[in-house]
């Protein structure tokens, strides 16, 4: 008798089982997913779509930093025509460029007579810096300082800005330039009602301070000012920026003086338990000169000898012209001069400046080789029946527009192109240079270099032009921004193709193995009811 039916069942079967239809399913898988996973790995393998299309991008990034020294709107401002060379000599002053572009040409000779200096003056000594200011602790106390190039008027009393400024009301009224300008106080006007109509002027500014007075200066804060008040209870308006020594030790002073950033004070140690305050102006030059009033103490700021750095202007003359300002550095035709010593009488400090035009044919051998790699490696995927290049449409519009703008005419009359300077194009279309015509150009007709690689605003050149285009090709709309995009859709597309076809697989043969245990079950049964017919035939033949 059989051992099950057409091998199929549990006794010894090798038909419906496991190992059957994994070997089915991957034979279906093959024809469905494999093929998905394919097209995948055109685009993500090394060597793929992906990574070729990142190699043309690099290449084309390299070209972009050749053609970046031909605009016209460098970043830098200085392109490869507007480069010039230095040489220097003498140690009274430190040169930079401020604008290359503008730098004169030829030689400047700079003398420093006299280097600007700040204001720096100290306090007689004292033990402690948290100790009371000696002398300083009644009412109306005060430390008083001015500028001489920047006046500023402050009120004697503390105020806040909710403060009435004078419930009998009045005026108050500022002369600036010869014209007075009166602003009225009611009965109930605050500070801040006072301070805004000043402000209203336009011409003037007013504010509370950190220590809590009512300040105001002209609004270019250099214009002297004349402040007459009219009211019941005066504010005490008066040059001089205040502060109060009342309660205050050398340290709180020093604090309060330094939250003003026109100055710094400190307390210095200068000996064994012996302090002094010293205070600076931030700015060197006679506009900040310090004036100091000590009211209702001495401190010995007043003292000359404390005094200890006087300020002064900068006093220098550059190619004869006298220069008497406040600052070491001086700009002069587009050259940074920083006064950094006196010069002696037969001393100076001189730049020689000229045109270097000595890298031109370099920075153009550079594009020439940037742009032969790159036609050598778009040509490579555009000819290779193997590339996994699929829109190489894209490439040649690139390549096109590149050449276009290479091979296009410049200048005002469109009469300048690279052929009249020594770049032509070989037979296998590669770029190449006559250093020899090229360095003649240079030498002998530089403006035309220049309008045909740089041009105007008017009229752009080509290495203007050609890096814009360049720039543009992996900008949002470019050429290989736009194919990068479409490679990152397909990816993602054949991505979930594959998930969708893996499901319906797995789905598929999920449900063939569900079947395929229950073919399995009936079988069995058979078999078993095959097995005892068969022990009944053996019985009954026995007998």
């Amino acid at each position: 008798m059989a051992e099950g039916i057409l091998g199929l069942g549990s006794a010894g079967s090798t038909g419906l089982n496991q190992e059957l239809l994994e070997k089915l399913k991957e034979a279906e898988r093959k024809s469905t997913v494999g093929l998905i996973e394919s097209r995948l790995e055109k685009i993500t393998q090394e060597g793929g779509e992906s990574e070729k299309l990142a190699e043309i991008m690099a290449k084309v990034n390299e070209l972009l930093e050749t053609l970046k020294p031909f605009d016209l709107f460098v970043s830098t401002g200085v392109n490869a025509f507007d480069q010039k060379s230095a040489s220097v000599a003498g140690s009274s002053a430190i040169f930079d460029a401020v604008d290359v572009s503008n730098i004169d040409q030829g030689t400047t000779t700079v003398k420093i007579n006299q280097l600007a200096q700040k204001d720096v003056y100290q306090t007689n000594t004292f033990a402690d810096k948290t100790e009371q200011v000696a002398g300083g602790n009644d009412a109306g106390d005060m430390l008083v300082l001015t500028q001489a190039g920047r006046p500023v008027y402050q009120s004697d009393a503390t105020v806040a800005v909710g403060d009435i400024v004078d419930a009998n009301g009045g005026s108050i009224t500022i002369n600036l330039n010869g014209v007075d300008k009166t602003f009225n106080v009611s009965a109930t006007t605050t500070y801040q009602d006072l301070i805004n109509d000043i402000n209203a002027d336009g011409e003037l500014n007013a504010k509370i301070t950190l220590s809590g007075r009512l300040s105001i200066t002209s609004a270019d804060e250099k214009t002297p000012l004349t402040i007459t008040e009219s009211l019941t209870t005066s504010i005490g308006l008066s040059l001089g920026e205040k502060y109060s020594t009342v309660g205050k030790s050398y340290e709180d002073l020093a604090k309060d003086i330094s939250k003003n950033s026109n100055y710094s004070a400190s307390i210095e140690s200068v000996g064994t338990d012996t302090n002094r305050l010293v205070i600076k102006s931030a700015d060197t030059g006679l506009d900040n000169k310090i004036t100091i009033t000590q009211q209702g103490f001495d401190l010995g700021l007043n003292d000359a000898a404390n005094n200890t750095v006087k300020a002064q202007n900068l006093q220098a003359s550059v190619d004869g012209i006298d220069y008497d300002v406040s600052s070491n550095v001086l700009v002069v035709g587009g050259l940074k001069i920083t006064a950094v010593e006196v010069d002696t009488a037969d001393s100076s400090s001189t730049i020689s400046i000229q045109s270097d035009t000595v890298n031109l044919s370099s920075l153009v051998e550079n594009i020439v080789t940037k742009y032969n790699e790159l036609a050598s490696l778009v040509d490579n995927e555009l000819y290779s029946a193997d590339s996994p290049i699929q829109d190489r449409s894209a490439l040649r519009s690139m390549m096109e527009g590149i050449k276009s703008k290479l091979f296009d005419s410049y200048g005002d009359n469109k009469e300048l192109n690279m052929f009249n300077f020594g770049l032509n194009i070989d037979k296998s279309g590669f770029l190449t240079l006559d250093t020899e015509t090229f360095n003649e150009a240079v030498e002998n007709n530089l403006e035309d270099l220049r309008s045909l690689f740089v041009g105007t605003a008017e009229s752009r050149g080509l290495g203007t032009q050609l890096k814009e285009y360049v720039d543009a090709l992996d900008s949002f709309d470019g050429i290989l921004s736009k194919y990068q995009e479409n490679i990152l859709k397909r990816k993602d597309t054949l991505e979930e193709e594959k998930t969708k076809a893996q499901e319906s697989l797995d789905s598929k043969y999920s449900l063939l193995a569900q079947q395929f245990a229950s073919y399995t079950a009936i079988i069995t049964q058979f078999e078993a009811q095959f097995s005892g017919l068969k022990l009944m035939i053996q019985q009954s033949t026995a007998s």
